[in-house]
């Protein structure tokens, strides 16, 4: 959904910047002016749905887990990720 707004809002986005021109010269600086703004707002517009597309992408998919530099790697084989020979276990 977000992808599709994304397109939308920049094909607007443009148009507007095309018409601008022709709106400067034909219709006035007011009218030409609104036009600008209009293609900022629809530029912005767009920068927000891709923000917003990749923010459910990165809910949708979250990255593998990362050690840091304190504790190393992370393990993949179910081990609770200390050093010792006890994987979790209570004795």
């Amino acid at each position: 959904m977000y992808k599709n707004l994304r397109i939308a809002s920049c094909i607007i986005a443009v148009a507007f910047a095309a018409a601008a021109i022709f709106v400067f010269v034909y219709a006035g600086v007011e009218w030409g002016i609104l036009c600008v703004v209009a293609a900022v707002v629809f530029f912005m517009l767009t920068v927000f749905f891709k923000k917003k597309q990749e923010l459910k992408e990165l809910k949708d998919n979250p990255p593998p887990p990362v050690g840091d530099f304190i504790t190393g790697k992370v393990p993949h084989d179910g081990k609770d990720g200390d050093r010792d020979d006890k994987d979790g276990d209570k004795e």
